[in-house]
């Protein structure tokens, strides 16, 4: 028989939830951002944004870098996926 909990799921493990949210809204997140026009993207992966500007005005999207490009590209994607999480636990502390 299994126990039973008297608290629910987002209360007993907030960070845990949050973790599994940022975990699935990251590659929508990354697609959208892929497919919407500039201002839109930034809203919807700004740390990917941020680093994809910044690698493309300091040279790295040249012919002579693309593995750098690929690297800050990762870097940004891990970046969203830890402000998806921070986002995800506020919303819960926010509504728990």
């Amino acid at each position: 028989m299994l126990p039973s909990f008297s608290e629910p799921l987002i209360s007993r493990h907030p960070w845990f939830v949050a973790l599994l949210l940022a975990t699935v809204a990251t590659p929508a997140g990354v697609v959208v951002a892929w497919l919407a026009p500039r201002p839109v993207d930034a809203v919807v992966a700004l740390p990917l944004v941020l680093i994809d500007v910044l690698a493309a005005s300091n040279g790295a999207a040249g012919n002579g870098a693309p593995m750098v490009r690929l690297l800050l590209l990762v870097l940004g994607i891990v970046l969203t996926w830890l402000f998806y999480i921070l986002a995800a636990r506020l919303l819960l502390w926010r509504f728990a």
